[in-house]
């Protein structure tokens, strides 16, 4: 009987051409060899199911699944379904794993016994004439966390960065029973599959050392400012609010609970200024984004929102914070905006 590996890769693929081709070679490149890599082709139109199955036939650690399109969180549950290592973790189709990465994350889970481990990233977006840029961000400090954590919770997420899929590794007896969230097709899906990691698991690990390249390339989900993107992401919103204050409260003792999730408020009023402000919706779809958002902290106790100490860990959240307690949420658009600026 063939031998699981110790590691699976889930890698959805939908119209990639030849992007995929390199992002298959960064995970074949790899310095720890025993993986298996799922190839989940989501009804491409371009080819790429059939290039999928040509990179399988000379590499038999590549397995292909095929389905009818469905979106990214469809194709990463089936890969789920059909895993078999003891650890999984994603790569998407268009970005690149350092060579260093998986054993990078599996060192870290074996010395530390953490459930999920993330590494640092890099993030790469492509400007009007496709280029990529690298959007610089902080890239936080070594942490590990064990329940119950209290404020060295809200400590991580904060060292760690934005709670994405593709730089972290996730302990599959502990948390493969997870699944995606299929209703949500763009954006946020990461978050909320990541709320749902921190509510089962027991330790969490970080270091910053960069294992990944996301590049986000025009018209991509991560990318899409357009209106209608922006209001299907804002309608999840709720949900991803509800998902996180349950992480919360598994993670923090009752005493600790309300300066954690206090802090962690500035994380939605900022999400959603940016939201507004690169999708330039209507003010009736503002208002609504705005009610939608105090309805949703609101469903949730320990609502008061702290903004000394947003000011202190980001000054940018602390002013997203200051405005949306002023009811001056719309200045926000005025405020210097770094990433158009490295765009240009």
């Amino acid at each position: 009987m063939e031998q699981a590996p110790l590691i699976s890769i889930i890698m959805p693929v939908y119209n990639a051409g030849v992007l995929l081709h390199t992002a298959v070679e960064s995970v074949l490149r790899q310095s720890f060899a025993d993986f298996e890599l799922l190839l989940v082709d989501d009804g491409s139109t371009d080819g790429s199911a059939a290039l999928a199955h040509e990179l399988a036939k000379k590499d038999g650690r590549i397995r292909v699944l095929e389905q009818p399109n469905a979106g990214i969180c469809a194709a990463r549950n089936l890969g789920l379904q059909h895993c078999r290592g003891q650890w999984f973790t994603f790569c998407d189709d268009d970005d690149t794993m350092l060579p260093h990465a998986l054993e990078t994350l599996l060192v870290l889970a074996k010395s530390t016994g953490a459930d999920v481990v993330r590494g640092g990233y890099r993030l790469l977006r492509a400007n009007a004439a496709g280029t990529a840029v690298e959007l610089p961000h902080p890239p936080g400090q070594a942490i590990i966390i064990h329940k119950p954590a209290g404020q060295g919770y809200l400590q991580f997420l904060q060292q760690s960065g934005p709670q994405f899929v593709w730089n972290a590794m996730y302990c599959t007896n502990r948390l493969g029973h997870l699944r995606f969230d299929e209703t949500c097709r763009k954006g946020l899906e990461d978050f909320a599959f990541n709320a749902a990691v921190f509510q089962q698991a027991d330790s969490a690990a970080y270091t910053p050392q960069i294992v990944y390249e996301h590049l986000e390339r025009q018209g991509s989900t991560s990318a899409c400012g357009n209106p209608a993107a922006v209001q299907v992401r804002l309608q999840y919103l709720p949900r991803w609010v509800q998902a996180e204050y349950t992480a919360a409260r598994a993670w923090c003792p009752p005493q600790q609970l309300p300066k954690v999730w206090g802090a962690r408020q500035a994380e939605f009023v900022t999400f959603v200024m940016h939201q507004l402000r690169d999708g330039r919706l209507p003010p009736k779809a503002k208002a609504a984004a705005w009610r939608s958002l105090q309805q949703a902290l609101a469903a949730c106790p320990h609502s008061r929102l702290d903004f000394w100490y947003a000011l202190r860990h980001n000054k940018k959240q602390g002013a997203a914070l200051f405005l949306f307690r002023t009811h001056l949420q719309g200045l926000y658009a005025c405020l210097p905006n770094r990433e158009e600026k490295l765009l240009q």
